[in-house]
Order: structure tokens, then C-alpha cells, then sequence
């Protein structure tokens, strides 16, 4: 008979073995790791909306991820709603086109939140989507679309105006439906505030772009996706993952650093950069860095140098505290023969460019100003840059986003 001693080594033996095992096993398998984490791929800022009415119809809203990955999230948000909103069905497909209604065939997954197919975003808040089996590909647009059941009436309710690109409607409930269904036709996103993918593993996170109409697009192609931030987008694409950001677009037409704003650009809000940077930036899925472009909308409702300076420089405290490194924009000119800024105007312009240019606030600088106005005038935009004296044409876009070092975004 076998001594007790024995066979209690010989079984401690075996267990050691099986455990590791086990553990290699645990270590070698994909399957047993955890997933690549969420990162931001796409973003606009929520605005107050009043209308159209969206009650017992269907969005197909359109959005160009900067960053490809195997699944996706959605985030919908009811900021600005007087009233909750409830979507019925919520399904997401890859386009076929910017600009079309078409989905690619056999791409259409249903969304849910927490299991469940419908979901009613409470007034002032917002909601993660679970995560959807769907992978996509870095610029391969995503079709969105939201059926509404409740809350699509309301006086106000929470969109981006100013998509850049058209968005359309079905009536009834069309999600994941036929392209022939969409007869109707908006020109911003409503409720879809976010799209976030799990990137490659090796992916470092996002860039926010906070800024004004310049940041937003104006001027820039219709369905085009050429603003300046796309721009950045693809000049990173070319790097290898670790180097490669999602770019997050939070502009407003008419947006203030210091002073809310809701006598511009046609419809919605324009609320401060001041007030809306947490949402806008801070609780950006993965935000490293921001791209800080606001200014020139303030110089022209007469605000002064030191008050720019204290907003940005609260602005870069606070993303700083949370871990968020900050690119200060110098400020574009705005000159011409009447109507533009004045001397005292542009006298603001430059004292702030000279802070943000040598300030140890930033952690780097993009010198937009520099890339884009013209030698023999500094105070005007160089002609072949201007959509008008304000904004930049699509090669000043461009422009800005060349004059972006990538080697300050690692």
C-alpha cells in the first residue's frame, strides 16, 4: 500500500501542472483576452434644435468614422430636449455613398441598450448603445438610423446643425429598411452624438477639435468629409496604429470661448466653449489630446485679450486635470474692405496669437493663422484660401490641417 505522503505529492504535482497549463492556455488564446478598448471615432456637439417634427418617422443619418475597428457603439443624446425621447428601433449598416440613402447589403445590425431594442433618452442626458457586431473601415460611412416614437414633437430638441451633408427620412418605422424609403431630406443629425469602434489594440485614443464654423465645415464640399479635421484624420491614417488617433469634430457655427450664443447660423444653440467643454471634450471616449480653435467669433462681438486668454487658459487647466494634453489654435484673420475686423479688432487678434504661440499653457501649437493668410496682408486670408474674408475654402482647410506637426500627437 502506497504511503499517504505519496500520493498527496503525486496529486499536488498534477494540480501544479494543470494550473499551468491552464494559465498558458488563458495567456496564448485571443479569445481569453479582453477586448481592445473603446475609442472615440466619431463626435459632433449636441445644439437646441426647434424642429422639424420627427414623430413616428425614421432618420438614416450618415457619419464618416476617422478610425476603422471590428465592432461598434453609438451614443445618442437628448441634451437639449424639452421632452425624453423614445426610439422604437435603432439599426446601423454601412453606406454605400455619401450622400445616399443605400445600404451596403447583408450590413445591417439591429441596436440595442441593455439588451433591449427600444430606448427613451431622458431630457439632459445620453446613452451608450451595447456594442454591435459590425465591423468598419477606416472613411467607409455608417448609416444610423432611428425610428421615434416619443419625443420627436417637442418644441425643442437636441441636434447638430449644419451636417454638411444630407440626412434622411422615412415615414413609419424603416430601420435597416430599403434606401427607396427615405423620400425625405434634413440637412443635420439629430439625437446621434457620438460613434465609437474598438480600434486596433495598439490605437492611442482621440483628438478633439473644439472650435467654431471653421472647425464645423463651413464651406467645405457638401458630403465631401474635406474639413480640416478629416484632413488630419487621413495624414494619420498613414502612420502605423500607435501613432493613429480618431479625430472628433465639436464645432459650432458662431461658437464663443466666453458667450453663449443663440442668434446665429440659421437654427440651434451655439452654448460656450466654456460650458459645454466637459461634454464636448472631457468625457470624450478616450480623448488624449484637444485641438483648442475658438476665438475669432468672440474678437468680433468686441471681447478683450485678457478675457480670451483666461477662458483658454481655464479651458487647458481643466482638460490638463484630466489627463488631456492641449494644442493651442492661433486665431485665422478676418479682413477686408469693410465689415471685418477693425483696428483695434486686430490688434486683439494678434495679442492673443502672440500668447497662444509662446504661452507654456499649450502643449504644442498649430498655427493656423500663419498657414493660411496671406503674406503681402497678413490681417486677410491669403484669395486662394477664401470661401469668403471668415472662412476657408476647401484648400485653406487643407492648409490648416498640413500646418499640424504629428509629432506633437504620440
Amino acid at each position: 500500500m502506497p504511503k499517504i505522503s505519496s500520493v498527496v505529492d503525486v496529486t499536488v504535482r498534477r494540480l501544479l501542472l494543470a494550473v499551468v497549463v491552464l494559465a498558458s492556455l488563458l495567456v496564448a488564446s485571443p479569445a481569453a483576452a479582453a477586448p481592445a478598448p473603446w475609442t472615440g471615432a466619431w463626435a459632433t456637439s449636441p445644439q437646441r434644435e426647434s424642429g422639424p417634427v420627427f414623430a413616428e418617422q425614421t432618420l438614416r443619418m450618415l457619419v464618416h468614422p476617422t478610425l476603422g475597428g471590428s465592432a461598434v457603439r453609438i451614443r445618442l443624446s437628448n441634451e437639449y430636449g424639452d421632452e425624453d425621447v423614445t426610439f422604437g428601433a435603432v439599426s446601423v449598416a454601412r453606406a454605400v455613398a455619401s450622400g445616399a440613402p443605400d445600404l451596403v447589403s447583408g450590413t445591417g445590425r439591429p441596436v440595442t441598450f441593455r439588451g433591449r431594442g427600444s430606448v427613451t433618452v431622458r431630457t439632459g442626458t445620453h446613452v451608450f448603445s451595447d456594442p454591435i457586431p459590425l465591423g468598419v473601415a477606416y472613411g467607409q460611412d455608417l448609416a444610423v438610423d432611428l425610428y421615434v416614437t416619443a419625443g420627436g414633437d417637442a418644441a425643442g430638441i437636441t441636434g447638430h446643425d449644419a451636417a454638411q451633408g444630407t440626412q434622411f427620412v422615412a415615414a413609419g418605422n424603416q430601420a435597416g429598411g430599403p434606401g427607396a424609403s427615405f423620400t425625405g431630406t434634413v440637412n443635420s443629425w439629430f439625437w446621434l452624438n457620438g460613434v465609437d469602434v474598438r480600434a486596433a489594440r495598439a490605437v492611442p485614443g482621440s483628438i478633439v477639435a473644439l472650435g467654431d464654423s471653421i472647425t464645423d465645415g463651413a464651406y467645405t464640399t457638401w458630403n465631401g468629409n474635406d474639413r480640416w479635421t478629416d484632413v488630419l484624420a487621413a495624414r494619420l491614417q498613414a502612420l502605423p496604429p500607435r501613432r493613429q488617433f480618431g479625430v472628433l469634430n465639436e464645432g459650432i457655427g458662431g461658437n464663443q470661448i466666453l458667450t453663449d450664443r443663440t442668434d446665429c447660423c440659421g437654427a440651434g444653440t451655439s452654448v460656450s466653449a466654456l460650458k459645454r467643454e466637459r461634454q464636448d471634450v472631457r468625457l470624450q471616449t478616450r480623448a488624449r489630446y484637444l485641438i483648442l480653435a475658438e476665438g475669432i467669433n468672440d474678437i468680433g462681438y468686441q471681447a478683450d485679450a485678457a478675457s480670451l486668454i483666461a477662458g483658454m487658459t481655464t479651458i487647458a487647466g481643466r482638460a490638463h486635470r484630466a489627463g488631456i494634453k492641449v494644442i493651442g489654435a492661433t486665431i485665422t484673420p478676418y479682413g477686408c474692405e469693410s465689415g471685418c475686423f477693425g483696428p483695434e479688432q486686430e490688434a486683439t487678434r494678434q495679442q492673443v496669437n502672440a500668447w497662444v504661440r509662446t504661452s507654456a499653457v499649450f502643449d504644442g501649437v498649430a498655427d493656423f493663422d500663419a498657414a493660411i493668410r496671406d503674406p503681402q496682408e497678413p490681417g486677410r486670408v491669403l484669395p486662394a484660401y477664401q470661401a469668403d474674408p471668415l472662412h476657408p475654402n476647401i484648400a485653406g482647410q487643407r492648409a490648416m490641417a498640413e500646418a499640424i506637426d504629428l509629432g506633437l500627437l504620440r
